[in-house]
């Protein structure tokens, strides 16, 4: 039997992708894309036609109501890359990894693992062509799994921009003399993820815990503080 060729469609224009797009570029992988802002439904329906894999990088609120409006044959497969949502009828696969405006090279693209749903298809079937690594997870830990996904990234994101911000703003600092402190915080990480804590909390100094405390008084951040010391204890 012949051997239909993949077909991707990509639906959506935003971050994620402008991301797999440029990936698939890199990888020499054809693709077609459509847009609402740029294409009629007329257009977008044309183009399904064509397609074995569709692909729906929009908003998770969109992404259920919007797959109702494809027209799809059986042997087409549709898939959304959301790290939160388990939808019946559509795929998914989450690439593990944070997304800036700005595009990365082949290297850091292959090196991001995708996270499946229990019992899904494989990667290859999924997304044909890409090199990358693909774990599995229960459907049942799909919501937990992206809650921690966020507080790992996004939510330490939120605290060095705080760190630098402040360097500059209340300190008069330059901001860059703050890198090699995250560079090398990052260093530990990867080096030896459960030593890489340092400071008041892991040598329990209550005496420096206090001192900070009292020092972020009026600042916002208080109870971000305090959340971590309850934790932590």
């Amino acid at each position: 039997m012949r051997q239909v060729p993949i077909v991707y469609l990509i639906i959506g224009s935003g971050r994620m992708a402008k991301h797999f797009c440029h990936y698939l570029s890199l990888l020499h992988i054809p693709y077609l894309q459509w847009s609402r802002s740029k294409q009629s439904e007329q257009k977008l329906q044309a183009l399904v036609q064509k397609a074995t894999h569709i692909i729906l990088l929009i908003s998770d609120a969109e992404i259920e109501t919007f797959a109702k409006k494809i027209n799809k044959h059986d042997h087409q497969i549709l898939i959304h890359f959301s790290g939160q949502l388990s939808l019946p009828h559509i795929f998914s696969a989450h690439p593990l990894s944070t997304f800036t405006h700005e595009l990365y090279n082949k290297e850091d693209y292959d090196r991001i693992p995708f996270v499946l749903e229990e019992n899904s298809k494989t990667l290859n079937e999924l997304l044909p062509g890409l090199p990358n690594a693909s774990y599995y997870i229960p459907c049942a830990l799909k919501s937990y799994y992206h809650a921690i996904c966020v507080l790992s990234a996004n939510f330490t994101c939120i605290l060095w921009q705080k760190f630098f911000h402040e360097l500059e703003n209340t300190l008069s600092l330059p901001p860059s003399i703050g890198l090699p402190y995250l560079q090398q915080t990052m260093h530990n990480l990867l080096k030896n993820p459960q030593g890489a804590l340092t400071g008041p909390l892991a040598r329990n100094d209550q005496k420096t815990i206090q001192a900070n405390l009292q020092a972020l008084e009026n600042d916002k951040f208080l109870d971000v503080y305090q959340s971590f010391v309850k934790i932590f204890q």
